[in-house]
């Protein structure tokens, strides 16, 4: 799902949660539209423009508690990581990346997304497979319920929020299929739906499911690997109608740009691209990128490659000028956007003939480090693990 406030699929897979690495997706319930408000910390519970619970609905595991202790600066540079030696996951300011500064810390929770610049969603799961998808703000310590599923088998995990944070599209499943849904305050709408989940090997640099807006909110789309490949799993709707724009039945490891409406995905030919002026384009003949990551400014996205040992390398593909880019020469996992110069990435354990890696694939050694685009500098930072950042696109 892009990056921007386009896309996502859910959480960066750097995220040293087992249950996420890569896969991205939790596979077990119905989603249900649940609203409450709730306390966490100091504040009130807030309001949001969503259809109020129905009877029978499930009970929604608690929300983590988090809590801000510091005011959110307007306007400034914002991300959600996880510090060296700790657990937890804090929202910084990076404004200044040398004064970086811890604002709020989480206690738990996964799937963590900024929804705008004062709001912060993330996903509990139950002992029992329930779960529940919580907003927390920043600005008020208050949390929201969003939404609160079953058991049954779903990709609750993929979800992605509007650029300007009102509209809510997810993917659910059963039994019967895939469901793609938009949600607003006009209630909850069934974009489209897609065949079973297969039931068959995953493989992280292939596998991806994906949704999210255009930065310019005109557009959303889908990208799923998990499904039947002939039922369309690539999809793009126009907001205004819901009418269907694109479709194909193949590509993964999509991502909107950080600006307009230019989705970028994988084929077996490269990294192609769509918009609605142009229609479809081959960018990068032969470049297999995995979990791009678009530049809020709008003219880079940031990816990493595989090689034969199973190590990655992080890259660097220009909008204006489509070309891939390595940006280490050492194994580095994970490569997104902190700011629009500056690329995160994991160090991962090197995979050779000696210490080969398995069918696991390389472990991460718990540095990271932080590459300036700009300075053609790399340093390592204390921000071991990365989620999300702020602003997404363009204009936010």
């Amino acid at each position: 799902m892009g990056h921007a406030s386009t896309f996502r699929r859910i959480d960066h897979f750097v995220h040293l949660d087992p249950a996420r690495m890569k896969l991205r997706v939790l596979l077990g319930t119905v989603s249900v539209l649940v609203v409450c408000a709730c306390s966490s910390g100091a504040g009130s519970g807030a309001q949001h423009l969503y259809p109020s619970p129905t009877p029978g609905e499930p009970t929604p595991p608690p929300p983590v508690f988090a809590k801000c202790t510091l005011p959110i600066p307007a306007g400034d540079q914002l991300a959600l990581v996880s510090l060296d030696n700790t657990v937890d996951v804090a929202v910084r300011d990076i404004a200044q990346i040398s004064k970086a500064a811890t604002l709020c810390i989480i206690y738990g929770g996964s799937f963590f997304r900024f929804v705008n610049a004062t709001h912060i969603s993330y996903i509990v799961k139950g002992a029992n497979g329930q779960g529940a998808l919580y907003m927390f703000g920043l600005q008020t310590n208050a949390t929201s319920l969003v939404s609160a599923w079953s058991e049954a088998g779903s990709l609750n995990g993929v979800y992605a929020w509007s650029p300007d944070g009102t509209i809510l599209t997810y993917l659910s499943s059963d039994p019967g299929g895939v469901a793609w849904h938009l949600r607003s305050a006009a209630g909850d709408v069934v974009l489209s739906r897609l065949e079973s989940i297969s039931n068959r090997t995953i493989d992280p640099n292939n596998d991806d499911a994906m949704v999210g807006f255009s930065a310019d909110g005109l557009y959303v789309a889908l990208e799923e690997t998990f499904g039947s490949q002939g039922s369309a799993p690539f999809q793009v709707i126009r907001l205004a109608d819901h009418q269907l724009v694109y479709s194909r039945t193949t590509g993964t490891m999509a991502t909107w740009s950080g600006s307009g409406s230019r989705l970028f995905f994988r084929t077996i030919s490269g990294v192609e691209e769509w918009d609605p002026t142009k229609g479809e384009q081959l960018d990068v003949p032969g470049l297999s990128w995995i979990h791009p990551w678009p530049s809020a400014d709008g003219l880079r996205i940031a990816y990493t490659t595989v090689n034969a040992n199973g190590n990655h390398f992080p890259g660097v593909f220009g909008l204006d000028t489509p070309a891939g880019i390595q940006l280490s020469k050492l194994p580095r996992v994970g490569a997104a956007f902190l700011t629009s110069t500056i690329v995160w990435y994991a160090q991962e354990s090197v995979c050779d003939a000696v210490t080969p890696c398995g069918p696991g694939g390389p472990m991460r050694t718990g540095q990271a480090y932080l590459n300036d685009l700009v300075a053609g500098t790399e340093r390592p930072t204390i921000e071991t693990a990365f989620f999300d950042s702020w602003p997404h696109d363009l204009g936010q």
